[in-house]
């Protein structure tokens, strides 16, 4: 049951691997503030913790591979722009997971698997819009389970499971509170309350509700396609998710940039009903999501390109979408000039 710690193999190593049977796991997260009281290390920490316990698990069930741990890239974008935040443009964080990608596919890894506990929506289409581009250019299995298994979690689509491993039902407070958004709210805060309690400022039971402001012109705008869209009888729940997150992550960059909508929010969702108990659950859920879809893939049940989440189905999100649309203006109005 080979678990190796990628800084630690020699050049000779990598060339005797079985790469038919190693796959490779790779972090990527930033730094970023998570409220008055959770680590600004707090993804960072999700997904370093989701590649060592899915490497883990996938190494006992799989004695005969090799399971290689790349160092966490500390890395993203979409980052609360407030002290200690450390944020890129999404073509950096797009071009160096494509380099990342593109040297670990040369180096012979066939299954490469990127973890993020990040969710900032251009981070997250940024990390599977790459993973699809070196699994179709080198013909690897690169891909990211974890915005795939986080939704589920946060939107409350895995509550039988966790109350399954707590042995209770959880109270109304705990599930409105684990509906409520998240951004260093009741999940990651019992996330951490499970990893490293210490870490945690003592004032979390004393944070209520909080959530940043919509940036309302951008909301209008999107009820009156949501509606148009509606008396056509079409489905909406898409478009509804892109305005509320648009909207919403704008008028946070608005708010935390130039003091719109009030005060600084520096967390979304409720710590109060945090604890360490949910967390080990959260954590237990993850683990097995996660694992799952590392199974389908390798045993070939499932294809790389195909492992996607909500980052994959908005144009206006993905790397170059704002180069593709000028470009297409400028195209537009060369054929009209001619016309």
């Amino acid at each position: 049951m080979p678990y190796i710690d990628a800084a630690e193999l020699t050049y000779t190593k990598v060339r005797s691997l079985d790469m038919s049977r190693t796959i490779c796991f790779q972090p990527v997260s930033a730094l970023e503030v998570h409220g008055p009281h959770l680590p600004l290390g707090m993804d960072l920490y999700m997904a370093r913790w989701m590649a060592e316990e899915s490497g883990r698990r996938f190494a006992e069930a799989h004695p005969d591979w090799t399971v290689v741990q790349q160092p966490p890239l500390p890395l993203g974008t979409d980052e609360l722009p407030l002290a200690g935040s450390m944020t890129a443009s999404q073509r950096t964080v797009y071009g160096a997971l494509i380099g990342h990608g593109r040297s670990l596919a040369k180096a012979g890894y066939r299954y490469i698997i990127l973890t993020n506990g990040h969710g900032g929506p251009r981070h997250a289409s940024a990390i599977e819009h790459a993973c699809r581009k070196i699994s179709k250019r080198y013909g690897v299995s690169m891909f990211s389970p974890s915005a795939l298994a986080l939704h589920r979690i946060v939107t409350g689509q895995r509550f039988a499971e966790v109350e399954q491993l707590l042995g209770r039902a959880l109270t109304d407070a705990e599930r409105n509170g684990l509906l409520n958004g998240e951004h260093a709210g009741s999940w990651e805060t019992s996330f951490m309350l499970a990893q490293k309690p210490e870490l945690v400022e003592s004032n979390w039971r004393e944070l209520k509700i909080d959530k940043p402001p919509v940036f309302k012109p951008l909301a209008r705008a999107g009820e009156i396609l949501i509606n148009r869209r509606k008396r056509r009888g079409g489905d909406t729940a898409k478009l509804e998710e892109l305005f509320d997150g648009i909207a919403g992550g704008l008028g946070w960059l608005l708010n935390a940039n130039y003091g719109y909508g009030g005060p600084t929010v520096t967390y979304q969702g409720d710590p109060s009903v945090a604890s360490g108990e949910i967390g080990h659950a959260f954590r237990e859920v993850m683990a097995r999501d996660c694992l799952e879809l590392v199974e389908n893939v390798t045993s070939g049940r499932q294809r790389a390109v195909d492992v996607r989440s909500i980052a994959s189905d908005h144009a206006a999100i993905q790397p170059g979408f704002l180069a593709k649309l000028a470009l297409a203006a400028a195209a537009i109005l060369v054929l009209a000039r001619w016309l």
